[in-house]
């Protein structure tokens, strides 16, 4: 089931960072950050349900060179 959440949430972080491009290339800026935004949400959602995801952040908490 987990994956099953995951993979929706995905799906639609696809859609909106689809629809955000479209607003942004249409000129329509206020639409296209509040579609960056629900892309944004849909992405946490995505890692709330990802069992690897605490080990992702930590991995993309660190700066290049960091050891």
């Amino acid at each position: 089931m987990r994956d099953d959440r995951r993979g929706v949430a995905l799906a639609i972080k696809s859609c909106l960072d689809s629809l955000q491009h479209d607003a942004a290339c249409s000129d329509l800026e206020d639409l296209a950050r509040f579609i960056g935004l629900a892309a944004l949400a849909a992405e946490e959602a995505a890692m709330a349900h990802d069992p690897h995801s605490a080990q992702l952040k930590a991995l993309m908490a660190g700066g290049f060179g960091h050891c």
